[in-house]
C-alpha cells in the first residue's frame, strides 16, 4: 500500500518516483530519495526499488489510509525490491528484504479522494524480516534501565532466550540482574509471541518475577508497562502489502529472530 497524497495519477515515471519518495519519507526518517523507478513503457515499469538502509520509523508516521470505492489496474512492474538494513523500529533494529516479480498494482482512493496504490498480484515474491538477539537484548536493557533506574535499581547482565512453540509461535524469557546498594537479584520477564497470516505479531502472557525486596521493587516498576503490552498486536510490515495474501509464514529463532513468508501465483 502506497498512499500518493495526490488526487491526480502521475503522468510519468518521474512523477511517480517523486510522489513515492514523498510518501515513504512521511513514514521513515533518515532517508534521502529512497525510491528509484525504472521505466519500461509507462505505466509499465522495469523496476521499483525502495532502499530503507539506516532509516527510522517515525513516531508520528501517518496511519494507513482507509481505501474506498472501486479498484482499477494502475501499474505493471517487472521487479519490486524493498530492502532495509539496520532499519530502526522503536527501540529495536531489523533487516527487511522484500522481492517480487511481475507485480500488478491497483489504484484506489482514500476518504480524501487521494490515490492509494495497492499491491494486487505477483508471479512470485518473498519477505524476510530479521533482528538479532543481541539487538533485542540491548533494546530491553535500555527500557528496563530507564524505568528501574528511576527507583535506584541498576539493571545489567541482560540475557534473552527463546523456545519455539510452533511454526509461528515462540516463548521468550529475559533474565536481568538488578542491583541496589550492596544487594542484587535476578529478575525474569516472560512473554509469548504469535504471528498471524498478515505478519501481525501478538504479545501475550507477560509476567515478571524477582526474588527479594529488589526483585519485587523492580517488577513493581515494570509491571504497569508490561500490562500495557500484554495482548497488543504489532504490524511487522511498516509498508503494508495491500491485497496480497501471504503463505508459508514462519517464525524461526536462534541468534536471529527471523520472520519469512511467500506470496504470488
Amino acid at each position: 500500500m502506497f498512499p500518493l497524497y495526490s488526487a491526480t495519477f502521475p503522468r510519468t515515471a518521474a512523477e511517480l518516483e517523486s510522489l513515492l519518495n514523498q510518501s515513504v519519507q512521511r513514514v521513515f526518517s533518515r532517508t534521502t530519495q529512497p525510491v528509484t523507478v525504472r521505466e519500461k513503457e509507462y505505466p509499465a515499469l522495469a523496476e521499483i526499488r525502495i532502499s530503507l538502509d539506516g532509516a527510522e520509523l517515525r513516531d508520528d508516521a501517518p496511519r494507513r489510509p482507509a481505501v474506498e470505492g472501486v479498484r482499477k489496474p494502475a501499474l505493471k512492474v517487472d521487479e519490486l525490491h524493498v530492502t532495509g538494513s539496520g532499519l530502526t523500529i522503536g527501540p529495536a533494529t531489523a533487516n527487511l528484504v522484500l522481492r517480487a516479480e511481475q507485480v500488478g498494482l491497483n489504484q484506489a482512493a482514500d476518504r480524501n479522494g487521494e490515490i492509494v496504490l495497492l499491491l494486487q498480484n505477483a508471479s512470485n515474491g518473498t519477505i524476510e524480516i530479521a533482528t538479532s538477539k543481541r539487538d533485542l537484548e540491548r533494546a530491553i536493557a535500555a527500557f528496563a534501565k530507564a524505568e528501574a533506574g528511576k527507583h535506584g535499581v541498576v539493571i545489567d547482565d541482560v540475557k534473552l532466550t527463546f523456545r519455539q512453540r510452533g511454526a509461528r509461535s515462540v516463548d521468550a524469557e529475559v533474565q536481568l540482574r538488578g542491583k541496589k546498594l550492596f544487594f542484587s537479584t535476578v529478575i525474569r520477564i516472560a512473554a509469548s509471541l504469535d504471528l498471524d497470516d498478515d505478519l501481525n505479531a501478538k504479545l501475550s502472557r507477560l509476567t515478571c518475577n524477582g526474588d527479594g525486596a529488589i526483585g519485587s521493587l523492580a517488577c513493581g516498576v515494570l509491571a504497569p508497562h508490561l500490562q500495557k503490552l500484554d495482548g497488543r498486536t504489532f504490524a511487522l510490515m511498516a509498508l503494508p502489502l495491500g491485497e496480497i495474501r501471504l503463505r508459508d509464514v514462519t517464525l524461526a529463532t536462534g541468534e536471529m529472530l527471523k520472520v519469512s513468508a511467500e506470496f504470488g501465483a
